[in-house]
């Protein structure tokens, strides 16, 4: 006799040791199913396995801000990780866009680099930093040069319209002077601060160098004679006009001195009022 067998409707437990494997996919939302970064997923256990792994990616690459009661060695090692060198000896000089003919004082530098390391930079800071310093440095010397070289024109200009014909004579006997009586640390000092280009500086030594001139102290020797700057020649003017008996010589056709006055006056003239508009 055969049994009857009778269908209860339920699956049969898949027996232990089957290698039979299951989609799970079939258990994640649709919008999931296709996602390239599943694709080569098989199973539950290599899913758990890369959401480990990603979880312990996190944060790898980051720094901890240091907190204000943070310690010397916390702060420390935050630097480090932001490329701080371990010394101050361990920043370097930019190589390349430094200007040219710009040299840093290297004590500054290195009290720099000890302050750089101090609050932290690293090394492309503190590089970027020395060469904006450079820069600078570079600027401050090409405007000084613009400015010196502005001011020796302007004073140029001022002491030729004074001096008129006598202004080599008078920037010769300037230099003189001040080479005389303060020799070449003062000549230094004059190029150096700018005062050399100064009109008052110049007009006094030229006196200076007129006065001991005349004095027979510098020259080589025997009284010189001197070129009249316009200003000079007005004055004598006046002291001729002051003169009666040269003005009564100058004024008569019929004085013996007359054509000798009237020459004089006439160079003195000459001198005090180059440009005939005067």
């Amino acid at each position: 006799m055969s049994e009857t067998m009778i269908d209860s409707g339920e699956t049969p437990e898949q027996p232990a040791g089957s290698t039979e494997s299951t989609d799970w996919r079939a258990h994640i939302p649709e919008d999931l199913k296709d996602e390239p970064s599943l694709a080569d997923i098989q199973d539950i256990a290599s899913l758990a396995k890369g959401y480990v792994h990603a979880q312990h990616m996190v944060g790898a690459d980051k720094v901890v801000l240091p907190g204000a009661d943070a310690t010397d060695e916390e702060k420390a090692e935050f630097f480090g990780k932001l490329g701080r060198p371990d010394t101050a000896e361990g920043y370097e000089m930019p190589g390349e866009n430094m200007p040219e003919g710009v040299a840093l004082d290297q004590e500054l530098t290195a009290t720099f680099f000890a302050e750089a390391h101090r609050i932290g930079l690293n090394k492309s800071q503190a590089a970027a930093l020395i060469r904006w310093q450079a820069e600078v440095a570079a600027e401050s010397a090409t405007e000084q040069t613009q400015k010196y070289e502005q001011t020796k024109e302007d004073a140029g200009a001022e002491l030729r319209k004074e001096y008129g014909p006598a202004f080599e004579q008078n920037i010769d006997l300037a230099q003189r002077a001040a080479m005389q009586f303060g020799g070449s640390e003062l000549v230094q000092l004059l190029n150096a601060t700018g005062l050399g280009n100064e009109p008052a500086i110049i007009k006094a030594f030229a006196k200076i160098g007129r006065s001991v001139s005349e004095d027979e102290i510098v020259g080589g020797g025997g009284r010189q004679g001197f070129l009249m700057s316009p200003g000079e020649a007005k004055a004598a003017i006046g002291e001729k006009k002051r003169d009666g008996q040269f003005m009564e010589a100058y004024m008569s056709r019929a004085n013996v001195g007359h054509a000798e006055a009237v020459e004089e006056m006439t160079r003195l003239h000459g001198i005090a009022y180059p440009d005939p508009t005067e």
